[in-house]
This record gives structure tokens, C-alpha cells and sequence, in this order.
């Protein structure tokens, strides 16, 4: 009789993992490395039903927090209404996170045993993950592999107790019957399926880190030209400026900012991906503003607690916009922080680089009384007011659905800032300067643009300024002079033209623009009238 190999973990799944292991060794014969995890889940489900298995792909779990749905877990493969597979396509080792991940879902179907695969290197790579005797902390795992809707909010990770009821819509037909380690010799060290490293248990999750840039590389890479020549992974991103020779004169035009308290409301309502728009658009109009076209953006992004699965929406909202205005997102940093940030929040800020000849820089010296002031219509109140914003509206329903604006006021005050760049960047040669609507509003900022012995006069009456302004000024009680001084009032960019040219330009511009004021001599400075 063979002796009994000692620390021998057995389960009662043995032998299906036995045959869902020589199944994913042929999908990887077949496949081999370089495609995406769904092409290597697919084929797997496909040769788990020839092989006579009950198989479903992207098994979706409901997750329930006390009576509430809040969101939901999606099982790669699961097999024999009791197998957890989990499919990965890695061109690193498997990570700490994979592990949580599939430790999360063995916790909430009751599973003794999940399969973990990584099929993006040249060998699979494989691990067979016990469900543990107990799980400490097993829900700061959940918080980050589960998916929300939109308009879902989840219970902040410190209310969650060992009272907190936390349901799960899927268990195993083996849910009752742990994982067997029969005669384990205590001179061979058994390793725990988790290793959690000091510097995790300090709130720093390196893994997690990792697991975001794989999830957002594809929309990132999206983003590069010709020009980028190292990108994301690398120390420092390389753009080649070979192109500059081209050029008469060229500039360098830079320039970085933030997104603000917005983002204070984006995480509360769970909308991120606006917010990597917002950061974007609201950078390209400040160098435009200059007359430059942008080459490529940095990005950072801090939070207390890193979810990759939220910094991967935000980082793709960044790539988006930058694809849209066809600039590279060169690099970035995100950074976790616990102790700086409270939990759940979280701070987006971007540097962009730019280009534009010397004798085409905005303003010109030609600006006279006289000259029109065109603007162009906001998409909202864009990056700016939003901490009188959320103090207007503290104790309002975001959700809920106002009848003059036709959408929910998350809706309304979410709206991604608008990028000018593709409506007037064509048509500069006709503007002598222009103005970005930001904090400060009308009141501050054109006044950026003006020389000394001029003014703006802006009609109050030369455009319909939308309802929400309206909404936020009577629940406010904010006055009509302070409305035009923090925000855009429907207005995000102004253009300020020779009057011979103003309708010119706005037959070229594919949308409603409003001739809104002029330029008067005076004292540089905005006159509402």
C-alpha cells in the first residue's frame, strides 16, 4: 500500500480539478500566450461542455448588504454548480490580488476549492486556492472585486460589521463541506494560500497597484502615435520631438491643474469615468487658449485605498478624451495613501504638453474696441463651483430626476467638462483671443486676455442660460453678480473676434454659438449688463 503523501490537502472537487487542469493545458497548447483572458475563458467553457461538464460562463453573483442589492460578482468559469475558475492573462506572475480575488468568491458561494490560471505567459501558470478555515478582513477584499451600477452607492468599508448581514445569490452544491488535510507533518511547513505583506498591512496594496495598469494598459496604449516611442511601464515617458523640425518657431506650451471638489461628488453617486474627461478637456482648453495643440498628458491619481477596478475608469476616461483630441497619454502616477485621504476619496490631477508657433500665440496685440465677443455653449458647470455645489444641494437626492432639467440632478451636475479643441482649433486664424470659463467665471477671466485700456461688456440677454444655474441660484440664494464670477452660466469658452470675421466663424463652428458682448475702452475688467 502507497504511503500517504503528508500535508496532502484533499477536497471533495479532486477529481473535477484534476480534469478542468488537463483542459486549460490544452487551451493553452491551442492558444498559446498574447490574447485577451476572454478568448482563453471561452475555449475552456467550450471544451468543459464537449468533456460532458455543466459549465457557465461569467456567472453572475448578487451581492446583498443587509436588504440591499448593491452590486454584483462575475465567476469567470463556474463548473458543476460547485467549481470556481478564475482566467487570467498576465504577462507577469500571479499576484496577491488574483489570490483575494478568487478567495472572495470561495467565501460567497461556499466553495472548498477554486483553479486560478494565468495564460498570458509562455507556460500556464496555476494555483489551486483552499476556501480557509476563517477569512479576517474578507470584505475589504470584496470592496474590490465587485461590480456596481452606475447610480449604486455602497456602505462605507468602516460601517460593515461582524453584525452587517452580507449575502450572496449563488452557493456551491459543496458549500458544507470544508477541504479535508488529513495527517499533516508538522516538519513540512504548509504555505498559506495568502501571504499578506507588511507593507499591505500598513494600508499599501502593491498588488492592487498592478492589477490597475493591467486593467486600464489596452485604453492607455489606444493613445499613442507615432511619436511615443515608451509609454506605460516605463520609468519616464519618451516623446520624439523630431517633428518639431517642421516648424518655424516652435513653443512649448504647458500647463496643470486639478479636477477639484467635483470629484467629491463623482465618488459618492460611484461615476468615475467622467472624472478622467474632466481632467482632460478642462487641461486642452487652457493651452488652447494660447493657440496650441496638445502632444501629450500626464496623469496623477491619489486615493486612501487603491481599487483597481475604479483607478483603471478613471484612468479610461483620461485615455478617451485624450484619443478624442488625438494626444498621447504619455504616463501617470497613482498613488495610495492611506492616512492622507479619508476613505472612499480620492484626487485626480494632469499636466499636458503642447506645441504652437511663435507668431500664432494667443492672444494677439490686435485686440480694439469694438471687437465681438463670441461664446460657445458649456456642457455644464464643467471643474469649477463645486464646493458651493455640493453645499447647495447637501442635503438633495442626487437620483432624483428634475423635470426642468430632464435628467437627475447627478446627471446634470456630472456632465464631463467639454474639450473646445475640435470646434475651433481649425478656425484660430480668425480669433484674436480667447477666454476658458473656469473658477473665476466671466468676471475674472476675460479680463486674462484684455490689455490694459480695454473692457468687456457682456448682454445678460444674448444667450438662454440654462435651468440648473437657475436651480442653483435660487436654492443658493446666490446673487447674479456672484453666478457670473464662480461659474460659466452656460458659457465654458469665449472667443473674442473682428467684427468682420464674427459670422464667418460662426458658420464654420458645427454648433449654436452666441455673439455675447464686445470690447469697450476702459479698465480691463468684465461689465455685465
Amino acid at each position: 500500500m502507497a504511503k500517504e503523501k503528508t500535508g496532502l490537502v484533499k477536497t471533495p472537487l479532486d477529481e473535477l480539478t484534476y480534469k478542468v487542469n488537463g483542459l486549460a493545458m490544452q487551451v493553452m497548447r491551442e492558444l498559446r500566450s498574447g490574447h485577451k483572458e476572454e478568448f482563453y475563458q471561452r475555449r475552456l467553457v467550450e471544451l468543459c461542455l464537449e468533456a460532458g461538464l455543466q459549465a457557465e460562463l461569467e456567472k453572475r453573483v448578487e451581492v446583498w448588504i443587509n436588504d440591499s442589492l448593491v452590486g454584483y460578482l462575475y465567476l469567470d468559469l463556474w463548473i458543476e454548480n460547485s467549481l470556481i475558475v478564475e482566467c487570467k492573462a498576465l504577462s507577469h506572475d500571479l499576484t496577491n490580488h488574483e489570490l483575494h480575488q478568487v478567495l472572495v468568491y470561495l467565501a460567497a458561494t461556499g466553495s472548498p476549492v477554486g483553479m486560478l490560471y494565468n495564460f498570458g505567459k509562455s507556460t500556464l501558470e496555476f494555483k489551486r486556492i483552499l476556501k480557509p478555515a476563517s477569512m479576517q478582513d474578507w470584505q475589504k477584499y470584496l470592496y474590490r472585486v465587485i461590480w456596481t451600477p452606475p447610480d449604486t452607492i455602497l456602505p462605507r468599508e468602516d460601517s460593515i460589521s461582524s453584525n452587517t448581514s452580507i449575502r450572496f445569490s449563488v452557493i456551491s452544491d459543496f458549500a458544507n463541506q470544508p477541504a479535508v488535510i488529513p495527517s499533516v507533518d508538522k516538519s513540512v511547513p504548509v504555505r498559506d494560500s495568502v501571504t499578506e505583506s507588511a507593507y499591505s498591512r500598513s494600508g499599501v496594496d502593491i498588488d492592487a497597484g498592478i492589477r490597475a495598469v493591467e486593467l486600464m494598459k489596452e485604453s492607455v496604449r489606444a493613445t499613442y502615435n507615432e511619436s511615443v516611442l515608451a509609454g506605460i511601464g516605463s520609468f519616464g515617458g519618451l516623446f520624439d520631438a523630431s517633428a518639431f523640425k517642421q516648424m518655424d518657431n516652435p513653443v512649448i506650451v504647458a500647463s496643470t491643474d486639478g479636477v477639484g471638489t467635483k470629484v467629491k461628488l463623482a465618488a459618492s453617486v460611484g461615476r468615475y469615468r467622467s472624472i478622467g474627461h474632466d481632467i482632460v478637456n478642462h487641461c486642452i482648453n487652457d493651452i488652447l487658449v494660447q493657440g496650441a495643440r496638445p502632444l501629450f498628458f500626464m496623469d496623477y491619481f491619489a486615493t486612501a485605498k487603491l481599487n483597481p477596478e475604479q483607478t483603471s475608469d478613471v484612468v479610461t476616461g483620461i485615455a478617451e478624451a485624450c484619443k478624442e483630441s488625438g494626444m498621447a497619454l504619455l504616463g501617470g502616477e497613482t498613488a495610495e495613501m492611506p492616512g492622507v485621504y479619508r476613505d472612499g476619496e480620492f484626487d485626480v490631477a494632469g499636466t499636458i504638453i503642447g506645441v504652437v508657433e511663435k507668431d500664432r500665440i494667443l492672444p494677439t496685440r490686435s485686440l480694439i474696441a469694438g471687437d465681438l465677443i463670441l461664446g460657445l455653449p458649456s456642457s455644464g458647470p464643467h471643474t469649477n463651483g463645486y464646493s458651493l455645489i455640493r453645499k447647495v444641494f447637501e442635503d438633495a437626492d442626487l437620483q432624483s430626476v428634475h423635470p426642468e432639467l430632464g435628467c437627475s440632478l447627478a446627471d446634470a451636475l456630472l456632465a464631463p467638462h467639454r474639450s473646445y479643441f475640435n470646434a475651433l482649433y481649425p478656425h484660430l486664424d480668425k480669433v484674436k483671443a480667447l477666454a476658458h470659463l473656469t473658477g473665476g467665471g466671466f468676471i475674472e477671466n476675460i479680463p486674462r486676455v484684455l490689455s490694459e485700456n480695454l473692457s468687456a461688456v457682456i448682454n445678460l440677454n444674448s444667450w438662454q442660460v440654462p435651468l440648473l444655474w437657475k436651480l442653483i441660484q435660487e436654492k443658493g440664494n446666490i446673487s447674479t453678480e456672484e453666478m457670473y464670477r464662480v461659474f460659466n452660466m452656460g458659457i465654458g469658452m469665449v472667443a473674442i473676434v473682428d467684427k468682420s470675421v464674427a459670422a464667418d466663424l460662426q458658420a464654420s463652428i458645427p454648433e449654436s454659438t452666441f455673439i455675447v458682448g464686445e470690447l469697450i475702452k476702459g479698465e480691463r475688467k468684465t461689465i455685465l449688463v
